[in-house]
């Protein structure tokens, strides 16, 4: 959270669009619980309009399209997944088409991931960093430090 205050010209804009795909509730709720932080950090001049999309609903084209196209005009976009050697393919397809269309210099990819002690994510984060940088984002990774019950 720290990192993104470094954002200061969200603190001066009225709306902030932020579109996010995760895996399933527990991905979504880390992601909400990251954008009720930073709404609470930029104060109140500024809403927060999040898209969400589960990976699943990735899976149609149609849809897919939708979301790149979110994606491609957002200030923040966020990819909340649990840790694994790769991003799921309907979540790779989604980047290569919102990052072939970016169209907003000032965007972050913001990556967030289980904590640290439940699993490596090096292999998916190697993968943001590569497309925030051909996209010429800003790239932070946050992963969680307290472990989620069972």
């Amino acid at each position: 959270m720290t990192l993104l205050a470094g954002c200061r010209s969200w603190k001066h804009s009225k709306r902030l669009a932020a579109v996010a795909a995760y895996e399933d509730t527990l991905t979504d709720a880390r992601v909400t619980e990251f954008c009720r932080c930073l709404a609470r950090q930029i104060g109140h001049g500024c809403e927060i309009v999040r898209q969400m999309w589960l990976v699943n609903e990735l899976r149609v084209p149609q849809l897919c399209n939708i979301a790149a196209g979110e994606a491609a005009t957002a200030d923040l976009i966020i990819v909340s997944v649990h840790h694994a050697q790769s991003l799921p393919a309907e979540m790779s397809h989604w980047i290569d088409l919102w990052a072939a269309h970016k169209r907003r210099k000032s965007t972050v990819l913001l990556a967030l991931f289980d904590p640290v002690y439940q699993g490596d994510s090096g292999s998916m984060q190697t993968y943001l960093a590569q497309v925030a940088k051909k996209a010429a984002m800003q790239f932070l990774v946050h992963s969680e430090e307290i472990s989620e019950e069972m």
